[in-house]
């Protein structure tokens, strides 16, 4: 089941760094939302429009987590992908990525990076990593606050500079507002803790696209969405091609040369990739990591409602990385491949290998290089 989720008001989602109204003095807002965030709200409509007392839920789930949804780390039978930031064009929606990092502007075009064996020069890159290089003798500048309508990714896919790109101010724009800590025994607001936070503000033509599979919702509803529990409606959509669907693009998916483009965080043992590069691990066959243009890390934690602590603070690569292999065999994809580990203590309490996976991290498209 797709579905469009717009909000009522403005949204905040709040960065992974602990934060306490007074003492901290400005809160940080992650837009899109990381798919932590997605699986709360999901999880949390699913068990209200059971009837269960969350209260009671929030203290007892670890003992009788919920068949459908779980309890924590324990995902039950829900399977999510997204969110992905989307726009209604012409009266048709269009999912949109971050700009991918191997996209470069060159004076008012724009041309792509690609690993090059043939540099006259020496770097100090791991071994068997390249230089990325554009093939222009012209100044190249890093484009930032733009993203990639869905219209261009498959010419983007077939290793082609896109053409057209979609400004942020056109999607959303951030609103600081400032607040004061409240004693919450009194109810009552306390003297010099003030604060800002910056929410997020959608344009009109603007939404969140998410696929959720394995429970059931109604067509249409409400959610608690984010920070201080801001309401969102949401409706099933029927017009977009699922997600992994994408993977179609037959140029990719039979490549010996191909790059994986993050369109959600992914999670790696050894920061930006698997320890030790070990890719088998992610391909379940051998290929050769040749170059990678990977923004800066994202801080992931939240708050743990249950156990009434912060979640434990991981650095996730964002999306819009790109990662550049090379096979020794025509590769073939899975319509469920995921680009992201789990940590063990989160796979144990699953019980699911690519329990990440599962709620949606490690989102990715496949072109070719």
């Amino acid at each position: 089941m797709q579905i469009v989720i717009r909000p009522m008001d403005v949204w905040l989602f709040r960065d992974g760094k602990p934060f306490t109204a007074g003492d901290d003095h400005a809160a940080e807002t992650l837009f899109p939302p990381s798919p932590f965030t997605l699986q709360g709200a999901i999880r949390t409509k699913v068990l209200a429009n059971k009837g269960v007392n969350l209260a009671e839920f929030a203290k007892n789930g670890e003992r009788n987590p919920d068949p459908d949804v779980g309890y924590g780390d324990n995902f039950g039978k829900l399977r999510l992908c997204g969110p992905l930031l989307m726009r209604c064009k012409d009266g048709k929606w269009e999912r949109l990525i971050p700009m991918p990092a191997d996209v470069v502007k060159v004076g008012n075009r724009y041309e792509l990076l690609r690993p090059d064996p043939d540099l006259p020069f020496v770097t100090n890159l791991p071994e068997r990593l390249r230089l990325l290089w554009a093939r222009t003798e012209e100044r190249v500048a890093e484009e930032k606050m733009r993203w990639l309508p869905e219209s261009e990714w498959r010419r983007y896919l077939q290793g082609q500079a896109p053409e057209k790109d979609v400004k942020q101010d056109d999607l959303f724009t951030f609103e600081p507002r400032f607040g004061i800590a409240i004693d919450s025994s009194r109810g009552t607001t306390q003297e010099a803790r003030l604060y800002q936070a910056r929410f997020v503000r959608l344009t009109k033509e603007t939404a969140l696209w998410a696929e959720v599979d394995g429970v059931s919702l109604d067509v249409k509803g409400f959610l608690r969405f984010g920070g201080e529990g801001r309401a969102a409606t949401y409706e099933e959509l029927q017009q977009q091609e699922c997600l992994c669907a994408l993977s179609e693009f037959n140029f990719a998916r039979n490549a010996k040369r191909f790059k994986v483009v993050l369109v959600t965080p992914a999670w790696f043992s050894d920061g930006w990739q698997p320890k030790d590069g070990d890719w088998s691990k992610i391909f379940g066959t051998s290929v050769r990591l040749v170059g990678a243009a990977i923004p800066r890390p994202i801080l992931l934690g939240g708050f743990d409602v249950a156990k009434g602590v912060p979640k434990p603070m991981r650095a996730f690569v964002p999306a819009g990385a790109v990662y550049f292999f090379e096979a020794d065999e025509t590769m073939q994809f899975p319509d469920d491949f995921a680009f992201t580990e789990t940590p063990d203590e989160v796979r144990q309490q699953n019980g699911n290998a690519n329990a990440w996976a599962q709620i949606g991290l490690g989102a990715a498209l496949i072109g070719v290089w």
